[in-house]
């Protein structure tokens, strides 16, 4: 069947290393396949104003999936197509469990990643380098009381950070024991929190709806836990050799790592093989 859609994550699958730069090759496969009549959507864990180097990389692009899925965006526009927040009662609750661990976390909302000042001065992800960890620091907004600010208002996720171990584990369930809420993770050691709708696959069907097409008729790329709904749902996807296990387990195939341009190896193949 035809590829009319090609998804794609962002780090450790479109990225290189340095979790900022799209190599040439990538852009010029990704632009091949546009030309050729296929769209093209980023799908990220990322929020709206931490994926802007990302986007002017790619400015062909016609989707971009934000916060694991909780956000739709026309390219072009920038209008929201769809979106799946996770409300504010279920936020108030995860927030009762972060306070009573003193846990570090963010929020994305409104296109924005907001930290309160406890979180701001212990800000770190521990496994990217200085200079990108000052990048994502530097556009985040922050705000003495979180919960106060976002008041009534749908967020669409809440990620805590540097937590392991039986820790990991008891935070996770009691916040699954609150109910409606989809758990992922795109880098170890942290927990994402969306809306139990929230997540790659369920962002792949939503598109593929507004766009008339199947699911089947989707190739997809990831390297991550954020990444496996997504994987596990389009009819051609990738894991790259980098990837997590679980994503390898949740893709059709595997393909060359990030830094060896697997994205773009793979939709070659493509094109080549359905001469375009």
């Amino acid at each position: 069947m035809a590829v009319k859609l090609i998804m794609t994550d962002l780090d450790g699958t479109l990225f290189k290393n340095d979790h900022e730069t799209i190599s040439q090759r990538n852009i010029n496969a990704l632009k091949r396949a546009k030309d050729s009549g296929i769209k093209i959507c980023i799908a990220t864990g990322r929020t709206k104003s931490l994926i802007f180097d990302a986007v002017s990389q790619v400015p062909f692009a016609d989707y971009i999936i934000t916060s694991n899925g909780a956000v739709i965006y026309d390219a072009k526009t920038e209008k929201i197509a769809a979106s799946f927040l996770l409300s504010a009662e279920k936020s108030k609750k995860v927030f009762e469990v972060i306070e009573s661990r003193s846990l570090t976390y963010e929020i994305y909302f409104e296109g924005e990643c907001f930290l309160d000042g406890y979180s701001a001065s212990l800000y770190n992800y521990g496994n990217i380098s200085a200079h990108y960890l000052k990048v994502l620091k530097d556009k985040a907004n922050v705000v003495r009381n979180l919960p106060e600010y976002i008041g009534d208002r749908g967020v669409e996720k809440i990620n805590i950070m540097r937590v392991s171990g039986n820790e990991l584990e008891q935070v996770k369930k009691s916040i699954l024991d609150i109910g409606g809420i989809y758990i992922t993770s795109s880098i170890p050691e942290n927990l994402e929190m969306n809306n139990i709708d929230a997540n790659k696959g369920h962002a792949l069907f939503a598109l593929c709806k507004i766009l008339n097409i199947k699911e089947s008729e989707v190739m997809a790329f990831g390297d991550s836990g954020n990444d496996c709904e997504m994987l596990k749902t389009a009819g051609y996807s990738f894991a790259t050799d980098n990837a997590w296990a679980e994503a390898k387990a949740a893709a059709k195939c595997v393909t060359l790592s990030n830094e060896a341009d697997g994205v773009a190896v793979e939709i070659e193949k493509y094109l080549e093989s359905n001469g375009k």
